[in-house]
């Protein structure tokens, strides 16, 4: 019996060791959720910077899903890689240089949200070639099954039409006064 006693009590530390060694083999649920979202931000950045600033839209076919939607105000009703393929194509029809900038990349679940800069250079008409614009967005990602599977894009557009010179008008009101019409110089330019 003095056996069995001494083995009992050999077998509950080794037990209790035991435990432990099969809690650190297993990763924590939050180190795989960390993870999957450090894959799903490369994912958003490839596609800013590696797609769209690149102009590889030919990668669109690898990044995102074929029932991509893109969610922004105003986007066609087009899905898949077509839908970020017509988009960008309106872009290169007025630019002839378009780079995106990622500023910051937040991760949650299957979401990602990016804010950026667009370095864009219009087409030359007469004389040499126009200064380029700067465009700051924000846009909010879903990535599922390593694909980008919808956007919701925000643009500054005020900051965009200053640049381009144009004046906001207040309805039914004058002009504003010389120096809130001038454009305003654009946030951090792309590094």
């Amino acid at each position: 019996m003095e056996q069995s006693g001494q083995a009992q009590r050999l077998r509950r530390p080794l037990r209790a060791l035991a435990s432990l060694i099969a809690l650190a083999l297993v990763p924590a649920p939050d180190a795989a959720a960390a993870d999957h979202r450090q894959e799903n931000k490369a994912l958003v950045r490839r596609y800013l910077t590696e797609v769209l600033g690149a102009g590889k839209l030919d990668k669109l076919d690898e990044i995102v899903a074929k029932t991509f939607v893109d969610r922004t105000p105003g986007a066609p009703a087009l899905r898949g890689p077509a839908a970020a393929r017509q988009a960008q194509q309106r872009l290169r029809d007025l630019f002839m240089k378009v780079e995106y900038d990622p500023q910051a990349l937040i991760a949650e679940g299957d979401q990602v949200a990016a804010r950026y800069v667009v370095l864009a250079t219009p087409k030359p008409e007469r004389g040499g070639p126009p200064p380029p614009l700067l465009l700051n967005g924000v846009a909010l990602f879903r990535v599922s099954a390593g694909r980008i599977q919808e956007v919701f894009v925000l643009n500054d557009q005020i900051g965009l039409l200053r640049q381009l010179g144009y004046t906001l008008v207040p309805p039914g009101g004058d002009s504003p006064p010389p120096s809130a019409a001038a454009p305003h110089p654009p946030a951090s330019p792309p590094r």
